[in-house]
């Protein structure tokens, strides 16, 4: 039993000091205050509501103000909505120029003939869909079908599981999808879809310049990150210390060759316990042709497997969503980034994810409090060079012996850099494959 829980929380707690994201229900109010600033997001008259689910009527609004048309929508209705067709818009009277807009040009249908269904609940999959016309893409065109909206502006960069929750669509996610979106380039040419509403007189210039700047910073972070998407080898060390009322340090080391559409990990992590032998969880990763070959502790296994799962699980070095950005500077070495409120919190998610695969009770943390975040970037010719980054947490935490709850400082803290890259990059395949048993 003993060597159970820490076997699962050597992994666990390894995996959370990666500072990896994943999907949970952020905090999207500075995302919200800058929208506002430049005219995309107004709220309603009980502030933002952002812990609710979207509206057709709202989704509708967005959109248009996105095509940079909101003031064009409003002249069309000041001067005559004679043929609006919908009779179930009367106590959305504010929305009914938009909404007018849109339908004459083809942009959005009602749910029948005479119902636009204004407060029916706007979906993650239709709220894509109006994302990737903002950026010029159409269903009516054949660049896309509306089944695939949410993938195919995931493809596009737009939608992420730090900007989007299909299962749970919130105006959270509308703030935060809507931003992502005016970073990205739209289908006609440009920089961004920001920069196009600025050109087209749809943003003030000014209101709109501190954040084409800093798209522009993040488009070159991001390529730069980006680089090792293929033909790179690279180092991870990361390191984790409880302190305070329990004692415990865990240690991860791990070297990975990315190829020719194949993979190679090794690693080793280790828990130290005062007063304790040392427990090691030793691991090699092979992937090649949709399989993933695991060794882990000398027990062998395979799978079918993606090779973007398989990095994600390894925890490889990826531009970090935009909208868990505060700040993003240019150093003369790289970048720094430093973390929003938004994305304190989506790291702190992490942690809850693993208290409950672990049955809810194994960690016992509580009261978590998360300092500031931060990451360095440093880049040589454009490509990734190396990465690190730490956070410290306080809180509370079980005992692992006692069980009873004490009060611990976690400190994290991950280094990676790049030891080779291009054609120098080979991925060797385990001499024995054929022992692995297949799944």
């Amino acid at each position: 039993m003993m060597k159970k829980w820490k076997r699962a929380l050597l992994a666990g707690l390894a995996a959370c000091a990666a500072l990896t994201v994943t999907a949970s229900a952020s905090n999207f109010d500075s995302t919200a205050d800058t929208l506002k600033a430049m005219g995309l997001f107004a709220g309603t008259g009980a502030g933002y509501e952002l812990d609710r689910a979207p509206t057709r009527a709202e989704a509708a609004t967005m959109l248009v103000r996105l095509l940079g048309k909101a003031e064009e929508a409003e002249s069309q209705w000041a001067a005559g909505s004679g043929s609006f067709a919908f009779r179930d818009m009367e106590n959305y009277t504010w929305a009914k120029p938009y909404v007018h807009w849109l339908s004459q040009q083809g942009l959005a249908a009602g749910t029948s003939k005479t119902q636009f269904s204004p407060s029916a609940p706007c979906t993650a999959q239709m709220y894509a869909a109006f994302l990737m016309r903002a950026l010029g893409y159409y269903e009516s065109k054949g660049d896309f079908a509306f089944a695939d909206a949410v993938p195919f502006a995931r493809e596009h960069g737009v939608l992420n599981d730090a900007n989007c929750d299909t299962a749970a669509f919130l105006r959270d996610h509308v703030v935060a999808a809507s931003y992502t979106a005016l970073s990205a380039k739209p289908k006609t040419g440009g920089d961004d879809l920001l920069s196009k509403l600025v050109e087209e007189g749809a943003v003030d210039a000014s209101a709109a310049s501190a954040e084409r700047q800093k798209f522009a910073l993040y488009r070159s972070y991001a390529g730069t990150v980006g680089q090792t998407a293929d033909g790179a080898a690279l180092e991870n060390v990361t390191s984790l210390s409880v302190s305070g009322g329990l004692s415990l340090e865990v240690a991860a080391v791990s070297k990975t060759r990315i190829g020719g559409g194949k993979m190679s990990s090794e690693s080793t992590l280790t828990m130290t316990v005062p007063g304790e032998d040392p427990f090691v969880l030793e691991r090699t990763g092979y992937f090649a042709d949709g399989r993933l070959y695991t060794e882990e502790n000398g027990v062998k296994s395979t799978e079918t497997a993606a090779l973007d799962t398989v990095l994600n699980g390894l925890s490889q070095p990826e531009a970090v969503p935009l909208v868990l950005l505060s700040e993003l500077r240019a150093t003369s070495t790289g970048y720094q980034l430093v973390y929003s409120e938004a994305g304190r919190q989506e790291y702190l998610s992490q942690l809850w994810v693993l208290e409950s695969a672990l049955g809810g009770s194994t960690l016992g943390l509580k009261g978590l409090t998360i300092g500031e975040l931060t990451a360095e970037i440093r880049a040589e010719r454009g490509k990734l060079s190396s990465l690190s980054s730490g956070v410290t947490l306080t809180g509370t935490m079980n005992n692992l012996s006692t069980g009873a709850p004490v009060e611990v400082t976690v400190r994290a803290q991950q280094n990676s850099k790049v030891t080779e890259t291009g054609d120098k990059v080979t991925v060797t395949a385990p001499r024995d494959l054929a022992s692995y048993p297949a799944s």
